[in-house]
């Protein structure tokens, strides 16, 4: 027998939601290399975070620098730009600054973070997404009013748990699929490029 999945607005399942920092106030923050990584939409890759290029900034002077500031198990969707994507925050990461270009979720305990980013993931989570908006350019432009109108669905725990699960490994099994393309890639290159190198004989 088919589970009757509950679907509920997503204003009901949060705890806090919000956009990040005005891009003209984090012009002014200072690069700082013991500082809180700054996060913006080149750092959301592949359903996840990745900070390895991202600047750290100093947040000394910077009023309300809190308001901005996201934790492990937020969960973080683009709103501005061409494409639009979803990752949850890390465990690793314990704070981070965001940019206006993203905006935050923090859940309450009735639905996974993972889950509802791999919903967003999906073609009809973000037509939900984008259902709530009335732009019609290519261009993506979200704000928090239209995102927590949007609907959500809410099945059991058990469900969401076996959902992410069945996510992670796919998500994992294509990132090494790419993984392997680019490698064999490379190797048939320099193997071209071997081939074509001219031989040196000795006379």
């Amino acid at each position: 027998m088919k589970t009757e999945i509950a679907v509920k607005p997503l204003g009901s399942l949060v705890v806090k939601i919000f956009a990040g920092a005005p891009l003209y106030s984090i012009a002014k923050l200072s690069v700082k290399e013991e500082g809180v990584p700054l996060l913006n939409i080149k750092d959301v890759k592949e359903g996840r975070i990745v900070i390895n290029n991202s600047s750290f900034v100093s947040l000394n002077n910077f009023k309300n620098a809190d308001h901005y500031l996201v934790q492990s198990g937020d969960v973080l969707i683009t709103c501005r730009g061409t494409q639009l994507k979803a990752a949850v925050v890390p465990d690793t990461l314990k704070n981070a600054l965001i940019t206006a270009n993203l905006i935050a979720i923090r859940l309450n305990d009735r639905i996974l973070p993972e889950f509802l980013a791999a919903y967003f993931r999906t073609d009809p989570g973000q037509k939900d997404l984008l259902s709530n908006i009335a732009s019609i350019s290519a261009q993506i432009v979200l704000n928090v009013a239209d995102i927590i109108k949007t609907n959500i669905p809410v099945p059991p725990l058990v469900l969401q748990e076996q959902i992410v699960k069945l996510t992670n490994i796919a998500e994992e099994q294509y990132r090494l699929n790419i993984e392997m393309a680019d490698l064999n890639r490379k190797i048939a290159n320099q193997v071209l490029i071997d081939m074509l190198k001219p031989e040196v004989t000795s006379e």
